[in-house]
């Protein structure tokens, strides 16, 4: 059952639905799938595309606290986004802000498929409590009918702050996961050196460094 908090974490989602086509947002290029600016509080740091071969899987949005990374993050202020080096993302990872990844599904896949391509990106990244991992896909899972599918447009959410994770779709709360493992493997998978969306990556970068 979620706390006062990720219940509160699930309200904002829910406003934020309501309200993305009232808010000035980005696009990703390579999907033509918007991102409003805004989501549950959070800023839109970047976007980009997880392909799969030439097949374009889904559009990724992260979102962070702004006022908070302006304070955790601050000392990268002015560093222009070619000069960024990787202790830059680790810092964005191991940073004490709120922290919100929306994906936008490009493409239908089965709710099984999509859990297991999830969590296969997730596990190589846990430093101990693999536990969490069946966690998390079941919390996937958990979003979707029996024998469902993630279609095109299905929106999934994962909130993040400190070792808390809260797994939405489509608005609908299915899960809530303590484990600090779990909430950095996942931050990695966008921001490490084998990121599974470099555009997303250098889009995060150009964003964070312009709210500080």
């Amino acid at each position: 059952r979620p706390n006062g908090l990720m219940a509160r974490w699930w309200q904002a989602v829910g406003a934020a639905l309501a309200l993305a086509c009232l808010v000035e947002g980005a696009k990703d290029q390579a999907t033509g799938i918007s991102f409003p600016d805004t989501y549950g509080g959070a800023k839109l740091a970047g976007v980009g595309t997880r392909y799969k071969g030439p097949l374009k899987i889904y559009s990724a949005g992260v979102y962070v606290n702004p006022t908070l990374t302006k304070f955790k993050l601050g000392k990268y202020k002015g560093t222009p986004v070619d000069a960024v080096k990787q202790d830059f993302y680790q810092d964005l990872v191991k940073a004490d802000v709120a922290k919100t990844i929306v994906l936008k599904m490009a493409m239908g896949i089965s709710r099984e498929k999509l859990a297991s391509a999830l969590s296969d990106s997730v596990k190589p990244r846990m430093v101990g409590d693999l536990a969490a991992v069946p966690k998390f896909a079941e919390a996937i899972l958990a979003g979707f009918a029996a024998g469902g599918k993630a279609s095109s447009g299905t929106e999934l959410a994962f909130g993040l702050k400190g070792s808390s994770m809260c797994v939405s779709v489509n608005g609908k709360p299915c899960g809530a996961i303590k484990s600090p493992a779990l909430v950095s493997a996942l931050l990695r998978c966008y921001l490490d050196d084998k990121a599974v969306s470099p555009a997303l990556k250098k889009a995060c970068a150009h964003g964070v460094l312009g709210m500080l």
